[in-house]
């Protein structure tokens, strides 16, 4: 009986201590939350990566409008929509304009006023230009005529 007894406590000592060690220590749970918490780190610093990335796309595209130059595609600059020189009331005609070929001499064939002292109408294109002769200063402009 003796011995029945000894038996059955080793069983018994056998299957309560085999449990405790299943169980986990503190230092296991620390050392998963420490686990958790650098998963969610590496997964912030990769997103933190992606978002540069796509600040960099957008960086490079960036430069490669700056290089366009304000042109959607080269194939037809200039072609569609070209102008002439850009003319107001107060500013400058390019010295270019102010030759021989450019200057009406016939102002009232061209249905014109007679341009004031030290004035001159300039013809570019269909427009008219009235200039002041030293300085290229714009007096008076007849757009479509």
């Amino acid at each position: 009986m003796k011995s029945t007894a000894i038996v059955c406590a080793i069983a018994a000592a056998a299957l309560s201590f085999g449990s405790l060690s299943f169980a986990q220590g503190y230092e296991q749970r620390g050392e998963r939350r420490e686990a958790r918490q650098e998963a969610r780190s590496d997964v912030r610093e990769a997103r933190r990566d992606i978002r540069e990335g796509r600040r960099d796309l957008r960086e490079a595209r960036d430069d490669r409008r700056d290089a366009r130059d304000g042109r959607r595609n080269d194939r037809h600059a200039g072609s569609y929509g070209a102008r002439g020189p850009q003319f107001h009331r107060g500013g400058h005609i390019p010295r270019e304009y102010r030759s021989r070929q450019y200057v009406v001499t016939d102002w009232r064939g061209h249905r014109l006023s007679a341009p004031p002292r030290g004035h001159q109408w300039v013809q570019v294109g269909s427009d008219y230009v009235l200039i002041a002769v030293a300085t290229g200063l714009i007096a008076n402009l007849l757009l479509n005529q």
